[in-house]
């Protein structure tokens, strides 16, 4: 049992969601340490690590590696000029970032020696989690999974005992870069161990891992872009506190996508297989998936609205209350991921249609964007972006129901969604009604919290017993 467990999902599962959990108390912790303004540099320096690898492509050849791991004897070679292809790209962002030092640090709205140890601790940031993707690919799930949270711990250590020494952003960050350096050896060292020839480059094999990975990096540059183009423009429209007020109220719960993407990985095996032979058999599992998913993301996305004056002063203190008002339209985002928009696609091997649709979207996205950042202010960029996100999901349920013949109301598991809905509308509204019995937010949020979600799931089961649940 203990061996099946550590073959499957569940380590990957548990131990990327502790890393995930740590990375989100890390700017949750740091609040109570740093100034608002110190916490927006925070926040645009990590947003702009995140960018830069997409903008150079570095993630297609790091992720391909769940592609190459199965071609046989010729793997290792294929693996090699996948790792030498991520630092080649990576290498690309130093290159022409140093040189150019000056008009990237005013874009980028820093200061040019922090806009230095962004571009060289972007350099490294793919490259140095190879050996974690390629240890995963291998199958060592245990392992891989360990050493990756090992590392995401590390770092987020790092960064609470500097913060706490009193340190300034520029060390913490200079420090971060050291750590980069040394996890990018570590990699180095660990991928010689297993025996790949590294300092030996192939064209031919170098050609094949670019020609594979072009299409999947170029989407997810610009899924990138559309997921994250409401904060790049509010960096050159906001001072520093007020983009920290912003992102803060963009609050990511980990479980929450955890649980898509779990309900994802599951889905799209059995749509491959049910997709051409058994169409209906496939559309009861797409139902499912968004019964599933549509249980937990409802109630969330209601309780993160309700109560999000509470959430944002007991997560960041009251120095944030401003950001409860993004909270709550930010809430409205986790109602999105009931749709599992791509794995029909995915399933049926339609994955252009992905980059297709990404390119039409980003752009329309960006001028929307900056149209309301110019003439609305941050509220309406937050509600222009979460609008895209629910276009961009419902275009591609209207993909996947042409491919399969299906009917777009069928796909919905109406009865089920009304009562999830209904339950979790009342319980929101009789909490917020509730607040004046309280004399204090936390208090009120706790007990009336508590109450909400101990409830919702009691209410669950009289419609269960009747059997509303059952699918027609």
């Amino acid at each position: 049992m203990l061996e099946k467990l550590k073959q499957g999902h569940w380590p990957i599962f548990i131990l990327s969601s502790v890393s995930a959990i740590a990375n989100m108390f890390l700017p949750i912790i740091l609040t109570r340490i740093l100034t608002p303004e110190d916490i927006g540099i925070y926040k645009i320096f990590f947003l702009y690590l995140g960018l830069l690898p997409f903008l150079f492509l570095t993630g297609g050849p790091l992720h391909s590696v769940y592609y190459w791991v199965g071609k046989g004897r010729d793997q290792d070679k294929y693996i090699t000029a996948a790792f030498q292809l991520t630092c080649i790209l990576s290498l690309a962002i130093i290159v022409i970032g140093l040189p150019l030092i000056e008009p990237v640090a005013s874009f980028f709205e820093l200061s040019i020696t922090t806009t230095q140890i962004l571009l060289l601790s972007a350099f490294l940031w793919v490259p140095s989690g190879f050996y974690k993707e390629f240890i995963l690919a291998k199958g060592f799930v245990a392992w891989g999974s360990i050493f990756g949270v090992l590392m995401e711990l590390i770092k987020v250590f790092l960064f609470l005992a500097l913060a706490f020494s009193g340190y300034k952003l520029n060390v913490i960050f200079t420090a971060f870069l050291i750590f980069l350096a040394f996890k990018m050896l570590l990699t180095g060292a660990l991928l010689l161990k297993e025996k790949l020839p590294l300092f030996k480059i192939k064209k031919k094999y170098l050609s094949s891992v670019w020609n594979y990975c072009l299409p999947i990096a170029g989407a997810g540059l610009l899924g990138f872009v559309v997921d994250k183009i409401d904060q790049i423009v509010l960096t050159k429209y906001l001072a520093k506190d007020e983009f920290a007020f912003y992102t803060m109220g963009c609050l990511m719960i980990p479980p929450l996508y955890m649980l898509e993407m779990s309900i994802i990985k599951v889905l799209i095996p059995k749509l491959s297989t049910y997709s051409e032979k058994e169409p209906l058999v496939a559309l009861q599992y797409f139902r499912k998936a968004i019964s599933d998913s549509a249980l937990l993301m409802i109630p969330a996305a209601v309780g993160l609205f309700t109560f999000s004056d509470s959430i944002v002063e007991l997560l960041y203190t009251e120095s944030y209350l401003e950001s409860s008002i993004y909270l709550k339209i930010f809430s409205l985002s986790y109602l999105a991921l009931i749709l599992p928009y791509d794995s029909i696609p995915r399933a049926t091997g339609q994955t252009k249609w992905i980059f297709k649709i990404s390119l039409i979207l980003s752009p329309l996205t960006l001028i929307t964007v900056l149209i309301a950042a110019n003439w609305a202010g941050a509220v309406m960029v937050l509600s222009a972006s979460v609008f895209f996100k629910f276009i961009y999901r419902l275009a591609g349920i209207i993909y996947s129901c042409s491919l399969m013949g299906w009917r777009i109301r069928d796909i919905f598991p109406f009865k089920k969604l009304i009562i999830f809905t209904m339950i979790s509308l009342l319980l929101g509204l009789s909490s917020w009604y509730s607040r004046e019995l309280f004399d204090n937010n936390l208090i009120w949020f706790f007990t009336s919290g508590s109450i909400f979600f101990t409830l919702y799931f009691i209410a669950l089961i009289i419609p269960y017993k009747k059997g509303y649940f059952v699918e027609s």
